[in-house]
């Protein structure tokens, strides 16, 4: 028998939660994949996310039905978002402040229908109003039904161009889309403050990574996330390669639910562990040697 049928008796002998939430989540009711958040409600892959209900990769206080929303505050029915505060029904817009019913806004306030706007306040539909005559129209457009102006702002974004790909203070990360605050990166999508990394899906606060899905560092515990390969659902890792929801590891390989583990290898459900193969402890040395005969096999660089 190999080691990789022995790794997959062992994941399919040991029991594992049923959802995956932080040690730091608290409050939250029907959640999964929640981490350092706060009393929220049906909410999914969400990070230091707080006071919030319906919404799926975010990352904010009081977010309702968003979708892909990162570091924003009181917004409503948003989807690839990131830094909005006070708005609603956006799509793929950055650093807004009391925008509505609006697509690829770029540091804007007070905009109500707007298409690939920067750095503009007052406007509707893409119209300059003064701040008199915006807070007098916006009265009689609040009274419309909502899928009505949603339209009208669908309508005007297919008659004006807009970037290919979703990106804000990024330096060289040619493709992908929704990067955001990136340096070096290849083919990476919802990632941010990402490094030198390459085939990010959803994923933060990492240098020197590739192939992750769900996975990042901390902002609370300011630790990042570093030299990491094939790897789901990890946070706050180093050195770590096909490894699945585990959290704090260094020097682990082949795992999952490790929590706070260092040099591991076909591992599961372990906690405070080091040294072990196949959940068995080893001393320093016969790991070592072992690990050297394991590489062999599975045909790594020795």
């Amino acid at each position: 028998m190999t080691f990789l049928d022995k790794y997959d008796l062992l994941k399919k002998s040991i029991p594992v939660p049923a959802v995956n939430i932080g040690t730091v989540t608290v409050g939250c009711e029907y959640v999964d994949y929640a981490y350092a958040s706060k009393n929220c409600y049906y909410c999914f892959d969400t990070y230091l996310l707080t006071d919030s209900i319906y919404s799926t990769i975010a990352w904010g206080n009081r977010l309702i039905d968003c979708l892909s929303v990162t570091e924003s505050e009181k917004c409503y029915e948003c989807i690839d978002c990131n830094k909005c505060y006070s708005s609603s029904y956006l799509l793929d817009c950055n650093n807004c402040t009391d925008c509505h019913f609006s697509s690829f806004l770029n540091s804007c306030t007070d905009c109500f229908g707007c298409v690939s706007l920067t750095h503009k306040k007052y406007c509707i539909f893409n119209k300059q109003y003064t701040k008199e005559d915006y807070i007098e129209n916006l009265k009689t457009l609040k009274k419309q039904n909502p899928k009505k102006i949603f339209s009208q702002m669908l309508a005007l974004k297919q008659k004006i161009p807009h970037p290919a790909s979703q990106q804000n203070n990024n330096e060289n990360c040619p493709y992908g889309d929704y990067i955001y605050n990136s340096k070096n990166c290849y083919w990476c999508f919802n990632s941010y403050y990402c490094e030198n990394c390459g085939y990010i899906y959803t994923g933060g606060i990492m240098k020197n990574c590739w192939d992750l899905l769900f996975s990042g560092g901390s902002v609370e515990r300011k630790t990042t996330f570093e030299r990491c390969y094939e790897c789901f659902d990890i946070d706050s890792s180093y050195n770590c390669a096909f490894l699945a929801t585990c959290t704090n590891c260094t020097n682990c390989f082949y795992g999952e639910y490790l929590r706070n583990c260092s040099d591991c290898f076909g591992c599961v459900g372990l906690t405070s562990k080091k040294y072990c193969i196949l959940n068995n402890q080893l001393t320093k040395e016969k790991y070592e040697k072992a690990l050297v005969n394991l590489k062999k096999e599975l045909g790594w660089r020795v």
